[in-house]
């Protein structure tokens, strides 16, 4: 089990390292279409569309490992004025709130995805493609965020319950 562990952070680590990629790539196909435009030459007429497609995928992948980092956005002046068991009940108490919501989302995502699939649903924009494959990305990120939850729910008690974030990322 240790292993699988191991091998899913690892998985995690790299959707981060993608979305780094991702914003890099962004950032260079948006300044080409600029320069293209600056010089008379006829922009990529994909590439506003890709950036789209990007940050989307970005969101989502990025969701787990910013979970994992602890560098989600989290409201917990309760918790620092609890007495540390309480923080860590309340902390254990949302966090199955947040495991009960990714696994709703999941589900219902999934249900859309497989529809979007059977039916041959398309997104007709600048590229013609199929909506299955960009719905995809909100089940597969929900699933892993379930994990993230369910992780959080085996820590250890006796461990700070402020959570302290790791650092990491691009």
């Amino acid at each position: 089990m240790q292993k699988i562990m191991k091998i899913y952070g690892k998985i995690v680590e790299v959707l981060g390292l993608t979305v780094g990629a991702l914003v890099g790539l962004i950032a260079i196909m948006i300044t080409l279409n600029i320069l293209l435009r600056l010089f008379g030459i006829q922009s990529i007429s994909w590439v506003n569309e890709m950036a789209e497609y990007a940050l989307y995928v970005s969101a989502f992948i990025a969701a787990p490992w910013v979970l994992r980092l602890g560098q989600h956005i989290r409201i917990d002046i309760l918790a620092n004025v609890l007495p540390k068991k309480m923080a860590f009940i309340l902390e254990r108490i949302v966090d199955l709130l947040g495991l009960a919501i990714c696994l709703t989302i999941t589900y219902y995502s999934a249900v859309a995805t497989i529809s979007s699939f059977e039916s041959g649903s398309m997104i007709y924009k600048n590229l013609i493609i199929p909506e299955w494959p960009v719905l995809a990305f909100i089940p597969v990120s929900f699933a892993m965020l379930s994990i993230e939850f369910i992780l959080r729910l085996g820590a250890n008690p006796n461990a700070e319950t402020t959570q302290e974030t790791k650092t990491g990322g691009f």
